[in-house]
């Protein structure tokens, strides 16, 4: 199959600047269209071409033994009810080793325990791997995480991987060489108003597209739904008829979902010991993972997608 084209992608999808690099870069590494999230796929020769000069340039590797498979927003599922867990953008997977990358465009959505929390929990899933973790950033401070002998750390600026990006794709096919100038561009916007750029983006590309005026206006012009107003109505209406229910929230990454279903844990908690929807417990449906099939269209389209299910036992 085909990569989504890059406009239509900008198109179709609210998604963020990180986002928007995040599906280009994977693509890229595929060869072909982006994943359902936290699948095992082999890169294309490019990407794995890629991924070993990325890992020379964090680690100094520079041979594998075998090649990896490599996964789209890894989970890291939570300890405990009471816990986010944790999505790294990629995973580099080995038998022995995993490699975690996060990449940001915007330094304010650096979190002070993100990094560390992803070491914590990839020790707690994967005791017997060695783990290594590349922060693939705008320039900017930040506190190292803490690591010890079984993990490494290593921070890249988007300036120091752009030149392996196109040594890379520089003479790749058409498809290739427009997710590649999407990407470049994007990265390039860094610093600036990113609905702007986007704007401007489609803009310049509708003649390129088929019958793109309706599907833009209504795309831009319609107030993005609030996902955590939309699964409490559904938490009301599981509570009264105890059905099932799942959220269609076209989530821009695992993470999102993750802190979704712990925003509402902790709000249902809160709530009287008499209201029925106590008993009403958020949870992430995994298609690899839970059985049967997606509820909803984001959920088939990514695999994961929040759940409302009501339990004898209260949340607390």
């Amino acid at each position: 199959m085909a990569m989504e084209d890059p406009v239509r992608l900008l198109r179709r999808l609210r998604l963020g600047r990180e986002e928007y690099c995040q599906r280009l870069l994977t693509m890229l590494i595929l060869g072909g269209p982006y994943p359902p999230w936290n699948t095992s796929n082999a890169p294309s020769d490019r990407g794995a071409r890629f991924l070993r000069e990325l890992d020379t340039l964090s680690f100094g590797m520079t041979a594998w033994d075998a090649l990896p498979l490599f996964v789209d927003e890894f989970d890291l599922p939570a300890r405990r009810y009471e816990e986010q867990g944790g999505a790294p953008d990629y995973a580099v997977l080995w038998p022995e080793r995993l490699w975690m990358i996060e990449l940001k465009t915007e330094t304010a959505s650096h979190r002070r325990e993100q990094l560390p929390g992803y070491l914590t929990l990839a020790g707690h899933h994967h005791p017997t791997r060695r783990i290594d973790l590349t922060y693939l950033t705008p320039p900017m401070p930040h506190a190292p995480p803490i690591t010890g002998e079984r993990a490494r750390f290593h921070h890249l600026t988007w300036a120091q991987v752009v030149p392996l990006i196109t040594d890379v794709w520089g003479d790749g096919d058409d498809a290739e060489q427009r997710a590649v100038d999407l990407l470049l561009a994007a990265l390039d916007s860094i610093g600036t108003d990113w609905n702007s750029w986007r704007t401007a983006q489609l803009a310049h590309d509708l003649p390129d597209l088929a019958d793109p005026q309706t599907e833009t206006a209504i795309a831009d012009t319609q107030p993005p739904a609030d996902p955590f107003r939309e699964a409490m109505a559904l938490a009301e209406a599981t509570a009264r008829d105890c059905r099932q229910r799942a959220l269609d929230h076209a989530a821009t990454s695992l993470e999102e979902l993750q802190r979704l279903r712990l925003s509402l844990r902790e709000a249902i908690r809160t709530l009287s010991d008499l209201s029925p929807i106590r008993h009403v417990q958020p949870w992430i449906w995994n298609a690899t993972t839970s059985g049967g099939t997606a509820l909803t269209t984001s959920g088939a389209e990514t695999g994961y997608e929040l759940r409302l299910s009501r339990y004898g036992k209260p949340v607390c």
